[in-house]
This record gives structure tokens, C-alpha cells and sequence, in this order.
């Protein structure tokens, strides 16, 4: 039997808790709010990553003139119903899509307000809109059109005009990006989403999107209320202390005492916030377009129309940033580190375990964030013609399990890299881009562990051909190198290895013609000798047969070797 001063103990102890609780959860005072609710204007649908092959076509050519205008787009036509698109363009746009497969909060965070405001994205406002049997956002279920307005906003993110001025907001402070909510919240000009973020090793990680929408003041602490749409249909805290060194975190519950999964304060610069007027009404910098001229179609469905900019919100680049700029991104979990000819670093270097941001003039190395704990980093720098080529450093050292992700470098009239890298914990990968980005080098750190190389380029006059070309099948011994050179002015591509193996390759070739007809090369297993060099010599190739390659068995070039026709095993769907 259970004694009367046992039981006046466990009444004690029950009541003394629930008058901390009670302390703990009181209601403070609301300073400023939004007519948001998670559960009437968040979606009923959580955060996702890619699945199947649907996420392909979640943007589209009129996405990227949207976003772009027409000319940094288009080799021909003038709007998205008769616009061919560069090969550039193309390529980037297919590697930004994969990006997403590390999540989508940024793009849901940014949706929900727009919806919420009820400002237009192709002409719909209202869930209704989008589905007619929507009352409210909550009814919304996925599907394309939904996704397509989800991955346009998530997208935006990548480009400086965005990441910049949300980057200077972090170096205000917690209490400082408080203060700019309250503001807009009570003056309406304009909805801001709140990003978070993890530090390690100096560097911020994990970085995660929701959407605040109440502040309440606590006295000595600030207590946001925000829709987090990793866990739709609920509404959870964010607390900010006032004073000192404005330590933040991020509950479960509205008990600062939950457990956190964020933290941070006024050193870390792991808070940031983003205008959702800074993501419209103008033309972003396409890194693949060949000139800076831009044309009409870009910046339309503005929200600025309703929602003034706040003072300094806007990023625009000074007279020293004015001019062409490089773009290096992975699609998925990783470190990098790139290095220029000067020596120069931007990003994660694996030696120092020190990440570099200041060493490249108007250099910008950020992570983009997915909301799963994944770190894709997305940098750009200048684009200087020094001749020199970029050493780009793969670092697993942070990683808990194998990578799988596509490396990506675009520039003005091209985008290449490598799809497929697998990285694992702690391994160390490099490779070699040239400034052009034809000549391309890649050292294995595994036996077979060999990532397919893509090119994209088109030529300074819109009449003539652009090309796409994706090399792959061959597995490397560790320690031993690839080397592609793509010369697409003279129709030449060669590549070639130093492992002593005979290699088969296997090659996707596509010629895209100004008026929009295409011309598919494919082949698998290429290997016109026991050697380790050849050439495919596609400037005089017909657009339907066979193809030309060469054997450079001397070691002296190709231009004494005799030609060896082989079969185009196209089917015929992928051209016209």
C-alpha cells in the first residue's frame, strides 16, 4: 500500500512541475503577426525529396525565361512556346532539378506566403486556383503544377541577387532580424522566410527553411511562432534571447526547455531571413549565358507590385561585381573546395579543416538548404579569362555514409562536369577544369568507382549548332587519371586514361540545330584499339549514320591515323 506521505510527495512534486510548465508556457505578448495558420495556410503535405522521374519536369522553358529573359535562354524564338533552348541552359537546368533531391523547405517555406498574400504565379492565386476543389492551402495535395511553383521558388535561392542580401542579414543578428519581422509583420511591406542553420568547423551546415508568422514577447526573450513544413499542420517556437550574446534555439514545443534541434547566437550568423519580394520582378544572372544583354519575358508576376521593398532589402551588384560570372554547385551531399589559378580558395578545404569565403574577390561559396541534413554547396566567383585552369577539391571528411552526387561548372556559353561521383567518409577526390571548360581531368581514389563526364556548349553565333555530349563506362584504378578535351568549334572530342587497361567507353552525343531538330549520336563500348587515347571526329558527321574515331597508338597526335567508322546505335526518339 502506497504510504499517505508518498502520496503527498508525488502531489507535490506533480504540482511544483506543473507550475514550472505553467511558468515556463506562459502566453507572453503578441507584437506582431500574420493571418497564418499551419493549419488553414501550410501545406497538409510534408517536405519531400525527388522521386521517380516526375521531379524532371518540375521546371520547364518558361520557368527559365522567367527567370533569365529570353536571349540568355533561347538559341532561337522569342517565348517559351518556340524557344530552342541553349545546351548550356539545358544542362544546368537538368542538374539544378537533381539539386532538389536534398529537399524542398525553401520553395514550400516561400509558396506558403505567396499563396497566403495571394500574390500570382502564372496567373493563380488562390489554392482554388490551382485546384478547384481548394478552399484553403491545406487542401492543396502535390501534384505537377504544385511542385512546378515549389521548385521555381526553391531554385531562386542559388542565385546571388537572393543568397546575398539573405547572407547580410545573418551578420545583423538574431535580434536584429527579430526586429525586422515585427516591422514588416505590422506594416505589411513585405513576408520574409526564417533560415537556420547548424556550425561545424566555422562553417555553417544543415540549413533548414520555415515560415515565421507571430512574435511574441516574453519579457527577456522573443518567442516566433513558425510553420515548419518538415512537420506540416503544427506550429513550433523559435526563441531569441533579447540580451548578451542573443543565444537562439529552435523547440519541438513552446517550452524553451524542449529539446533544440537548432542553436546559435550573435557570433554564429546560423539565422538569416529572406524577402519574398527579393525573389521577383527582376532578371537573374544566368551564369551559361554568353553576354550580360537582357531581354523581355524575365521578372514578370512581380510581387513588388504589392509588397514595397524594405530599405537596403535589395542586392545589386556594384560597379566592381558588374560583369560575367562562374557558377560550381554539387547536387548532393559533400564538401568543396575550389581553387584558382591565382592559388585562391572558396570553400571547404579537407587539410586546414578551414572554410574559405574572403580569398576570392566578390566570391560566394553558400550551401543550399533542402531541410534533411544535407549540404550541397553552390558557389560563384568571377569569371576571368586568366587561362588558368580550376582545381576543384571533393571532400568526404564530413560525411557520415556515401555520397552520390553530379559536379557541375557553368560559365558563359557552357555547362560541364562529372555525373556520378561516389564519395565516401573521409575520401578525397580531385579534379581539373580548364577556364573554357574543355579540357577536363578527374584522379580516382577507388578502383571502378568512375564518374560519367558531360559537356554542354554552344557557339557564339545562335545559327550555328550547340552540342551535348555524356561520356561514360569506363572504371578507373585508384590513383589513376581520365582526361577529356572537347573541342566543339573544331568537332573534336578526345579523351584518354593512363590506368594500362583497355577501355571500353560509352558516348551520347546530341547536336541541337537552331531550328529546334535534334541530332542523336550514341555507341556503347568505343574502343578502337588496345590503346588508351582516341578521338570522336564529329565535324563532318551526317546527323544519322556513323561516326569517326581515331586511335592515337604512337602517342604523336591523330592526325596520321586512319579513321574507323562506327555504328549509331540511336533509336530515333531522341532526335528529329
Amino acid at each position: 500500500m502506497v504510504s499517505f506521505q508518498r502520496i503527498s510527495l508525488f502531489a507535490g512534486l506533480f504540482l511544483a512541475l506543473t507550475v514550472f510548465a505553467s511558468i515556463a508556457t506562459a502566453q507572453g505578448r503578441i507584437v506582431a503577426r500574420l493571418d497564418f495558420k499551419p493549419e488553414t495556410h501550410g501545406f497538409s503535405f510534408p517536405n519531400y525529396k525527388n522521386e521517380g522521374d516526375a521531379w524532371k519536369d518540375d521546371l520547364g522553358v518558361d520557368d527559365m525565361i522567367r527567370m533569365f529573359g529570353v536571349r540568355a535562354v533561347c538559341k532561337s524564338g522569342t517565348n517559351a512556346s518556340n524557344c530552342v533552348m541553349e545546351a548550356a541552359a539545358r544542362e544546368w537546368l537538368k542538374r539544378k532539378l537533381k539539386a532538389m533531391d536534398i529537399g524542398h523547405c525553401e520553395g514550400i517555406a516561400v509558396a506558403s506566403l505567396r499563396m497566403m498574400t495571394e500574390l500570382p504565379f502564372k496567373r493563380r492565386t488562390t489554392p482554388s486556383t490551382f485546384q478547384s476543389n481548394a478552399r484553403e492551402i491545406f487542401n492543396l495535395r502535390r501534384d505537377q503544377t504544385l511542385e512546378n511553383y515549389i521548385a521555381y521558388y526553391w531554385i531562386t535561392q542559388t542565385f546571388d541577387e537572393v543568397s546575398k542580401p539573405t547572407m547580410q542579414t545573418a551578420s545583423g543578428g538574431p535580434v536584429a532580424i527579430v526586429d525586422r519581422l515585427i516591422k514588416a509583420m505590422n506594416e505589411r511591406y513585405d513576408t520574409y522566410i526564417l533560415g537556420i542553420w547548424k556550425l561545424r568547423n566555422g562553417a555553417r551546415v544543415e540549413g533548414h527553411s520555415v515560415t515565421p508568422f507571430a512574435v511574441e514577447d516574453l519579457g527577456n526573450r522573443y518567442r516566433l511562432h513558425v510553420y515548419d513544413n518538415n512537420h506540416p499542420g503544427r506550429t513550433r517556437y523559435l526563441f531569441v534571447n533579447k540580451t548578451g550574446n542573443q543565444d537562439w534555439s529552435y523547440s519541438f514545443g513552446p517550452n524553451q526547455n524542449n529539446p533544440a534541434e537548432y542553436v546559435g547566437n550573435l557570433k554564429s550568423r546560423t539565422m538569416e531571413i529572406t524577402g519574398t519580394s527579393w525573389r521577383d520582378g527582376k532578371c537573374f544572372d544566368a551564369p551559361f549565358a554568353k553576354d550580360t544583354v537582357r531581354s523581355t519575358g524575365c521578372g514578370v508576376e512581380s510581387s513588388l507590385a504589392r509588397l514595397p521593398v524594405f530599405t537596403n532589402a535589395s542586392f545589386s551588384k556594384t560597379q566592381d561585381e558588374d560583369g560575367e560570372d562562374a557558377e560550381f554547385f554539387l547536387t548532393g551531399d559533400g564538401d568543396m573546395l575550389v581553387i584558382d589559378g591565382a592559388g585562391r580558395k572558396l570553400g571547404y578545404d579537407p587539410e586546414t579543416e578551414q572554410f574559405y569565403n574572403n580569398q576570392i574577390p566578390n566570391g560566394n561559396a553558400r550551401l543550399l538548404i533542402g531541410g534533411f541534413g544535407e549540404d550541397a554547396p553552390s558557389y560563384t566567383l568571377p569569371y576571368e579569362d586568366t587561362g588558368e585552369p580550376y582545381m576543384i577539391v571533393f571532400s568526404g571528411k564530413n560525411l557520415d555514409e556515401e555520397s552520390d552526387f553530379d559536379f557541375v561548372f557553368s560559365a558563359p556559353g557552357f555547362t560541364v562536369g562529372f555525373e556520378g561521383i561516389m564519395l565516401d567518409p573521409e575520401e578525397i577526390m580531385i579534379a581539373t577544369i580548364s577556364h573554357d571548360g574543355q579540357e577536363i581531368s578527374f584522379t580516382a581514389s577507388a578502383d571502378g568507382e568512375t564518374p560519367e563526364v558531360f559537356f554542354a556548349f554552344d557557339p557564339d553565333e545562335d545559327d550555328e549548332a550547340s552540342y551535348q555530349t555524356l561520356i561514360g563506362g569506363v572504371e578507373l584504378l585508384a590513383e589513376q587519371t581520365l582526361f577529356y578535351d572537347f573541342d566543339f568549334e573544331k568537332g573534336k572530342l578526345k579523351f584518354s586514361d593512363a590506368d594500362g587497361n583497355e577501355d571500353k567507353y560509352d558516348i551520347e552525343l546530341i547536336r541541337i540545330n537552331a531550328d529546334g531538330t535534334e541530332n542523336v549520336y550514341e555507341q556503347e563500348d568505343v574502343s578502337a584499339g588496345s590503346g588508351d587515347k582516341f578521338e570522336m571526329d564529329f565535324a563532318d558527321w551526317d546527323g544519322e549514320g556513323t561516326m569517326c574515331f581515331r586511335e592515337d597508338e604512337e602517342g604523336d597526335g591523330f592526325e596520321d591515323e586512319q579513321c574507323q567508322e562506327f555504328e549509331n546505335e540511336d533509336d530515333g526518339e531522341n532526335g528529329n
